[in-house]
C-alpha cells in the first residue's frame, strides 16, 4: 500500500504553472479513476474534515451531514452511468434526517451501492454506511453508535451535547426519586427546566427513528436476500443504538463488532490492489484537507465535484461537454 508519506511525496511534486502552486485537485482525481479501472464502477466521495479545529471554527461546524449535503450528492451522481457505484465516506455523522435523505438519492439512482470506509465513519454517518449492498473496510476503519444526540441551551447561554437515552434516564430518575420522596423536588426542578416539557418524548421518538432506518435499510439491502433479514436488522439496530452499553456516542464500532452482530463486512485489506487504491484516495483526502482550506469535498470519479470551503467562494469553469468543475484551489504546500 501507498504510504501516507509517498503520496505527501507525490503531491509535492505535482505543480500547476505559472505560479508552482500544488495540484491537489488532479492528485486526487487520477487517484479517483485509479480505483473505477480497478473495480469498474463509478466513485463517489464524500468526505468532511472533522478533526481540524479550526476549520471547524471558521465553517461554524458545518462538517456534519445535513439536509445541504444533498446538493453535493445529487451533484455527483445525477449524471454517472449503470446502476452500480462505490461511495467512500469519512465523516463524524450529522441528522438522521439528512441521512434517510441521501440514502433516498442514492437508491433512487443505483440499483447496487457499496460504501467504502478507509477510517471512521460515525453516527449518522454510520447509518448510511449500513444502508448499501456491501460495506467494504480497511481492518483498522470503525463505524459507530447511533443513538441520536440533543443540543440543548445552559441558561448561560452555553451549548451541551447530550445522548437523547441520557435524558431519558434522568428524567426517569428524578420521576423515580421525587415519587419516592417529594421534598427531592427542589433539588431536581433547575435541571428539569433546563430541557423542557416536550424533550423526552422527542428523545423517545428520535432514538426509535433513527433504529427505524438503519432497521429498514439492513432489511432492504444488505439482508435482503436473507429469510431472517427483518430479525438480523434489528439485532444490528439494537446493538448500535443502544447508548448504556456504549456509554459514549463516539465509541469505536470495528469489523469484529460488526461481524459479531451479522454484519458482512469486507476487509478491504484482503484485496491487495483495492486497498492500495482506495487508501491512496483516502492519503490524497487527507492532504487537501491539510494543505487548503476545503472543509467538505463532494466529488466522483468522471470529474463532477462540489468543494466547500472556509471563507473562500468557489470559482467553476464550464468544462465543454461536461459538468462545471471547480478551478484548481491555489495553496501552498505545509511544511
Amino acid at each position: 500500500m501507498a504510504s501516507w508519506d509517498e503520496v505527501r511525496r507525490e503531491l509535492l511534486e505535482r505543480r500547476i504553472p505559472p505560479n508552482n502552486t500544488i495540484d491537489f485537485d488532479g492528485l486526487r482525481r487520477e487517484k479517483y479513476a485509479r480505483v473505477e479501472a480497478i473495480t469498474g464502477r463509478p466513485l463517489v466521495v464524500y468526505a468532511s474534515d472533522f478533526l481540524n479545529r479550526g476549520k471547524l471554527a471558521a465553517c461554524g461546524g458545518d462538517v456534519e451531514i445535513d439536509l445541504g449535503d444533498r446538493d453535493g450528492l445529487i451533484e455527483v451522481t445525477n449524471r454517472l452511468p449503470g446502476d452500480k457505484v462505490d461511495v467512500l465516506i469519512y465523516s463524524p455523522g450529522g441528522l438522521p434526517d439528512a441521512a434517510d435523505s441521501i440514502v433516498k438519492i442514492i437508491r433512487s439512482q443505483f440499483e447496487h451501492t457499496r460504501f467504502l470506509v478507509p477510517s471512521v465513519a460515525k453516527s449518522a454517518a454510520t447509518m448510511i454506511a449500513l444502508s448499501g449492498d456491501e460495506l467494504l473496510m480497511e481492518r483498522n476503519a470503525e463505524l459507530g453508535p447511533i443513538d441520536p444526540q440533543f443540543r440543548l441551551m445552559r441558561a448561560d447561554g452555553s451549548i451541551v451535547t447530550a445522548p437523547a437515552q441520557a435524558i431519558i434516564d434522568q428524567f426517569e430518575k428524578a420521576q423515580d426519586l421525587i415519587g419516592k420522596d417529594p421534598t427531592k423536588l427542589a433539588a431536581w426542578i433547575p435541571v428539569l427546566q433546563q430541557y423542557g416539557p416536550a424533550l423526552y418524548q422527542q428523545c423517545l421518538n428520535a432514538i426509535d427513528l433513527s433504529k427505524d432506518y438503519v432497521r429498514d435499510w439492513l432489511r432492504t439491502g444488505m439482508f435482503r436476500n436473507e429469510k431472517d433479514a427483518a430479525d438480523r436488522a434489528k439485532r444490528v439496530t439494537d446493538y448500535l443504538g443502544d447508548h448504556n452499553q456504549f456509554k459514549s456516542h463516539g465509541a469505536r464500532v470495528g469489523v469484529k463488532e460488526l461481524r459479531d452482530r451479522g454484519v458482512p463486512v469486507v476487509v478491504i485489506n484482503d484485496d491487495a490492489a483495492v486497498y492500495d487504491a482506495v487508501m491512496t484516495v483516502h492519503h490524497a483526502l487527507m492532504l487537501t484537507f491539510g494543505g487548503t482550506t476545503a472543509y467538505k469535498i463532494f466529488e466522483n470519479s468522471r470529474g463532477a465535484a462540489m468543494i466547500r470551503l472556509v471563507q473562500q467562494q468557489i470559482q467553476f469553469v464550464m468544462s465543454p461537454g461536461g459538468p462545471a468543475l471547480p478551478l484548481p484551489m491555489q495553496q501552498q504546500p505545509q511544511p
